[in-house]
């Protein structure tokens, strides 16, 4: 019998009914609905995962029911973080906030480490994860941090590499990659800040932005700023980041 693949829950956009005014594409007037970029689906099925969509429900409760039937979790890209979480007052820059995802994602989280299951944050989930354990971010690169590397560049493609990226020996990253420097994608505003003191920096940009990170002691606890998922089919280095959180979320 060929073993289990491992369930991975990936989370979702909400899109509430007064987002689509004058622009709904499909469903009625009146629904929220569920969104989900297709190519974190894709990234996990190629490197033998089962990929499921995780509804943004209302009750955070919820969460830790739907955790206990997970291997893994990775927590999509998004929207901005509401500053309340990390201690700050709202500032010029900031974007969409959508506190009903925050709060459902942080019950995912609490019970994905409860179970001890693995955990990738990717651009948002990155942030999620450092703002969980205790950092802050940046609300706006541009206006609080530097200008030298152009990270919000979404105009330019989802597989454009916009920098570089250092990954530090003995780390996850490094491991699964296999290089020293790595060339990156990059569709963010908002970045690292202040580090959580449980997080290790693994990657690192030209200017010294936290790109990377993992857990000090959580097994297989980590994240990444730039989008892996939107490269994997043309820069197919970004498959072995998968391709290692699959083999660690595999039962065993």
């Amino acid at each position: 019998m060929p073993p289990m693949k491992p369930l991975i829950g990936i989370s979702t956009y909400f899109v509430s009914d007064k987002e689509f005014e004058g622009r709904r594409v499909r469903g009625t007037a009146g629904q929220d609905m569920l969104m989900s970029n297709l190519d974190y689906s894709r990234s996990v099925h190629e490197v033998g995962g089962i990929p499921v969509a995780l509804p943004t429900l209302n009750e955070p409760q919820a969460a830790e029911e739907l955790v206990q039937r997970l291997d893994g979790l990775v927590l999509a890209g998004g929207e901005d973080l509401a500053p309340a979480l990390f201690q700050q007052e709202v500032q010029p820059g900031l974007g969409l906030v959508v506190e009903r995802r925050d709060q459902y994602e942080w019950a995912l989280l609490q019970a994905a480490l409860a179970k001890g299951i693995p955990v990738l944050g990717i651009c948002r989930g990155f942030q999620l994860l450092n703002v969980y354990f205790g950092g802050t971010l940046y609300q706006d690169l541009a206006a609080y941090y530097s200008t030298e590397v152009p990270h919000h560049s979404a105009h330019l493609g989802r597989e454009a590499l916009v920098h570089e990226v250092w990954l530090s020996e003995g780390t996850f990253l490094r491991q699964c990659y296999g290089v020293e420097t790595l060339w990156v994608n990059s569709l963010h505003h908002q970045g690292v800040e202040k580090l959580a003191d449980e997080l290790v920096p693994t990657a690192l940009s030209r200017e010294g932005l936290v790109e990377g990170f993992q857990h000090s002691t959580a097994r297989y606890v980590f994240g990444v700023q730039w989008h892996p998922e939107m490269m994997t089919e043309r820069h197919t280095i970004h498959k072995s980041l998968f391709r290692f959180f699959i083999e660690k979320a595999s039962p065993r």
